[in-house]
C-alpha cells in the first residue's frame, strides 16, 4: 500500500496576522544585520580616533600618526605567538586514574557489622 501526500497550497489561510508577523520578523532581522555592519565598520575608526587623542595627550603637543592599523601578516604573527606561548604553559601529564581497592578486614566503622556476620555463620 502506497501513501500519498497531497500538498495543496492555498492562500485564502493565510491571515492578514500571519503577514504582519512575518513582515515585523523580516524587518528586525534586517535592522539588526544593518546595524551589525554599521557598528563593525565604524569601530575601528572609532578606536584609531581615541587611540590618537591618547596619544596626543600623553605627548604634550601635536604629532603626526599616520597609520594606526595592524595588517593581517602582524595579527596572524601576534596571534600564533601567543597560541604557542600558552600551549607551552601547562605540561601534557598522564590523565589516568587508578584507584585500587584496599581490602581490610577492621576498620572502627565497620567492626560491629563484621561481628554480627561472623555470628551469623557460625550459628549455622
Amino acid at each position: 500500500m502506497l501513501l500519498t501526500a497531497e500538498v495543496i497550497f492555498d492562500l485564502s489561510r493565510i491571515t492578514s496576522d500571519a503577514t504582519t508577523l512575518a513582515f515585523i520578523g523580516y524587518v528586525i532581522v534586517f535592522v539588526a544585520l544593518i546595524g551589525l555592519y554599521f557598528v563593525f565598520h565604524f569601530l575601528p575608526v572609532f578606536l584609531n580616533f581615541l587611540t590618537r587623542r591618547r596619544l596626543r595627550k600623553k605627548a604634550g603637543k601635536e604629532i603626526v600618526i599616520d597609520d594606526l592599523t595592524i595588517t593581517g601578516e602582524v595579527g596572524a604573527a601576534i596571534s600564533t605567538a601567543l597560541f604557542l606561548y600558552f600551549s607551552e604553559l601547562h605540561d601534557d601529564e598522564k590523565t589516568v586514574l587508578t584507584i585500587k581497592k584496599i581490602s581490610r578486614k577492621y576498620s572502627p566503622w565497620s567492626s560491629k557489622i563484621y561481628n554480627v556476620t561472623t555470628g551469623l555463620n557460625r550459628r549455622f
